[in-house]
Order: C-alpha cells, then sequence, then structure tokens
C-alpha cells in the first residue's frame, strides 16, 4: 500500500517540475529565477535546491535568513556543507511571506505568517486545480 501511496504522489509531483521556476519567484512576471532551472535539462538538476543561489535561501532555515541576505554565498557554503542543518524542526523560509520569503519573520512569534509563503499557497493551488480537471 505504501509503495502505491509513493508512485502516486511521485507522478502528482512530477506535473509540477515544469512549473515550479515560474511558482518559486514571488513575481514571475517581473523576475525568474537566476540562473533559470529546465525541468528536462540534465544540468539544470545541478543546480536545484542549496546549489541554486535563490533556492537555498529558500531552503535556508528561516532563523538564519536574515544571515543569508546579509552574505548569500557564505550561508549558502554553510547549507551545502551541513554547517547550518536543515531538519524537521527548522522551518524553512519558503515556510513564511514576504520578497524575498521569510524577510519578516519574527524570532518572538515564529507561528506568525507560518505556512503562508507564496510558494505554498501557489502549488496548493496547483494540486487542488489539477486534481479538479483530472
Amino acid at each position: 500500500m505504501q509503495e502505491i501511496i509513493g508512485q502516486i504522489r511521485s507522478e502528482d509531483a512530477s506535473h509540477l517540475k515544469p512549473f515550479i521556476g515560474n511558482y518559486a519567484v514571488a513575481q514571475p512576471e517581473v523576475k525568474g529565477l537566476e540562473p533559470l532551472i529546465f525541468s528536462e535539462n540534465k544540468k539544470s538538476h545541478a543546480r536545484m535546491g542549496v546549489n541554486h543561489p535563490q533556492l537555498a535561501g529558500m531552503l535556508c532555515p528561516v532563523k538564519h535568513v536574515n544571515a543569508y541576505h546579509a552574505d548569500p554565498k557564505k550561508v549558502q557554503e554553510q547549507l551545502q556543507n551541513g554547517e547550518i542543518r536543515m531538519n524537521a524542526g527548522a522551518w524553512p523560509a519558503l515556510a513564511y511571506p514576504g520578497d524575498p520569503p521569510g524577510i519578516d519573520f519574527d524570532v518572538e512569534d515564529i507561528q506568525e505568517g507560518l505556512l503562508r509563503g507564496h510558494l505554498l499557497k501557489r502549488v496548493c493551488f496547483y494540486f487542488f486545480s489539477f486534481c479538479y480537471f483530472v
């Protein structure tokens, strides 16, 4: 049963791949990801996650997001080598609103804005729209 659930989840997510570059940025009509990511290009895949400068900022634990914006290359390197740990207890910046995500994060009130990031809203809308039309 778990295997079937995993296959269905993977199939649903595969339909999202071509759009993720547009969904990841707050205002895709103004400016997209730089460098661009193409779902069908293997070289693009190497630049995903913390290897991509903008995506690294979105995946960065929100408590480190101000440090990321002060020195993106340094924090990206710390994310890549594990100095900054990304685990289930550390919410990523993409879970919070803002442009860039998490920029208005309040350390004193971590619940404020949680799960209101633009990427989460767009992905949820995509899945509900996709399921509706299938």
